[in-house]
C-alpha cells in the first residue's frame, strides 16, 4: 500500500466529524498579531475544503480572521482600523474609537464576543445609564451594534446582534423649529448684527447641513444660473482643518439657488477681495485660500462649523429667540417646507436626505422643476417686507407693555 502523501505545512487538515459533516483546521493571524487554529465545518468534503482554501489564502496576504474565543476588546481594535478608519469619515472614526476606549472597552473589553448574552449586556448598559446618563448609553449601544453587525459579516460564528435586543429610552432633542415668523426675526437680526448673513441665508433657505456652508467654494456657485453645488464640508481631522467629501451621493445634488442669496452672495465676494486688499496694505498677515471658500475669517482662513454655530447663538440671544441647538435652522426649513404642503419627496431632494424614511417615510425621485418651484416658494415666504414691518411693530409694542 502506498504511503499517504503529507499536506504541505501551513495547509491545514480536513477530517470527518461522527455527525458526518467535515471539519478544516488551519492556523490563522489574529487581530493582535498572534496565530490561532481556525475550525471550518461543511456538509461536504468539497465544501469543507472551499473553506479550507479560503483561510489559507487570508492566511498568506496577512489577512487576520478572527476565531470564536476573541474579546470584545481585541474585535474593538480590528473593527476600528480595518473596517471603520479606512471606511468611514474621520469624524465618524472619532466618535466610535471615543466610545470603545472610554465606555465599551472597560465595561466589555474581557468578554468573549460570542458569549455575551442580552441578560449580560442590559445590565451593562443600565449601570452605564446610571452613571453617565441615557443620551450616552443610548449612543454607545449604537457603536456596540456597529461593531457586531460588521462581526456578523466575518466567519466568526456570531449568529445575532445582541444590542439590538437592548433598548434604553432616553429623550431626544432634535431641536425645536421655528415658523416662518421666527426665522424672519432671526434672518433680519442676523443681516444687522454679523457679515455672515449669507452663510445663515443657505441654512433657512436650503437646509444646508452647517459644515456644508463652510465648505461651499465659489467654484459650487453659478450665480448667472442661480444653481449652488454642495460638494464637500468643512471638518476637523487628525490633519487640520479639511474639505471632506459628503457621505452619500445624495448630498451632492446640485439645488437652486434663492434669488435673495444672490446680492448677499456679491456682497461677500466684495467684502473678501477688500479684507485681502486692506491686510496686504497695511502689512497685516493674510492667508491665500487656494480653494477658494466662500466665507472666510477676517485673515482670509475658511470659517468653521464651529465658528459659525458661535455667531449663530449670538444672534438668537442678542434677539432674544431662545435656545437653538446646532440642527435647529435645517430643522426649520423642512418644517417650512411642509407648512407650504410641499410634497415629501421634493423635501427629500431639497435636504438631501439618503432615505425618504428620513424626511416622511415615501421614497420617490423628485422633478427639477419641483425642486426649483418648492425652493422659489420658500424664498418668497421670507422675502415679505409687510410681513416684517409687522413683526417688528409687535414686537415694540411688546416691549412697550
Amino acid at each position: 500500500m502506498p504511503r499517504r502523501k503529507r499536506n504541505p505545512n501551513g495547509s491545514g487538515t480536513i477530517t470527518k466529524r461522527a455527525d458526518g459533516r467535515y471539519q478544516a483546521a488551519a492556523y490563522v493571524p489574529q487581530p493582535d498579531g498572534t496565530v490561532k487554529r481556525k475550525y471550518a465545518y461543511g456538509r461536504t468534503f468539497e465544501e469543507c475544503d472551499r473553506k479550507r482554501r479560503e483561510l489559507i489564502d487570508r492566511a498568506n496576504e496577512g489577512i487576520p480572521t478572527p476565531t470564536r474565543d476573541m474579546t470584545l476588546g481585541q474585535w474593538f481594535e480590528y473593527w476600528l482600523e480595518v473596517v471603520v478608519k479606512p471606511n468611514l469619515a474621520h469624524n465618524s472614526y472619532r466618535t466610535y474609537e471615543s466610545a470603545v476606549r472610554h465606555h465599551l472597552g472597560p465595561r466589555l473589553g474581557s468578554k468573549v464576543m460570542l458569549k455575551l448574552g442580552v441578560k449580560e449586556l442590559r445590565g451593562v448598559v443600565q449601570q452605564l445609564a446610571d452613571a453617565e446618563g441615557a443620551k450616552t448609553a443610548k449612543r454607545v449601544l449604537r457603536v456596540l451594534s456597529a461593531a457586531l453587525t460588521a462581526a456578523m459579516v466575518e466567519d466568526i460564528g456570531l449568529t445575532r446582534n445582541v444590542a439590538k435586543l437592548v433598548h434604553v429610552r432616553a429623550t431626544t432633542n432634535s431641536g425645536k423649529s421655528w415658523d416662518a415668523v421666527t426665522v424672519l426675526r432671526f434672518l433680519a437680526a442676523a443681516r444687522r448684527l454679523t457679515p455672515y448673513y449669507p452663510a445663515f441665508l443657505l441654512l433657512c433657505l436650503l437646509g444646508l447641513r452647517r459644515a456644508e456652508v463652510c465648505g461651499v467654494r465659489w467654484g459650487n456657485i453659478d450665480l448667472d444660473n442661480r444653481v449652488i453645488w454642495v460638494e464637500q464640508q468643512r471638518q476637523r481631522s487628525s490633519a487640520g482643518t479639511i474639505d471632506a467629501e459628503l457621505k452619500t451621493d445624495t448630498s451632492k445634488a446640485p439645488l437652486p439657488l434663492p434669488a435673495q442669496c444672490i446680492a448677499p452672495l456679491r456682497w461677500t465676494r466684495m467684502r473678501t477681495a477688500m479684507l485681502r486688499e486692506r491686510a496686504l496694505s497695511r502689512g497685516r498677515a493674510w492667508f491665500e485660500d487656494p480653494e477658494g471658500h466662500v466665507f472666510v475669517t477676517r485673515t482670509g482662513r475658511p470659517l468653521q462649523a464651529a465658528h459659525l454655530y458661535l455667531v449663530m447663538q449670538r444672534v438668537i440671544r442678542l434677539e432674544g429667540l431662545g435656545s437653538m441647538n446646532p440642527k435647529g435652522l435645517r430643522k426649520s426649513c423642512g418644517t417650512l417646507l411642509v407648512h407650504l404642503r410641499v410634497h415629501p419627496r421634493i423635501v427629500k431632494t431639497i435636504l438631501r436626505h439618503s432615505r425618504i424614511a428620513t424626511t416622511m417615510d415615501i421614497y420617490a425621485e423628485s422633478l427639477d422643476p419641483d425642486v426649483i418651484e418648492a425652493v422659489g416658494q420658500l424664498d418668497r415666504l421670507l422675502r415679505q417686507p409687510a410681513r416684517i414691518r409687522e413683526l417688528e411693530a409687535a414686537h415694540s409694542a411688546q416691549e412697550a407693555g
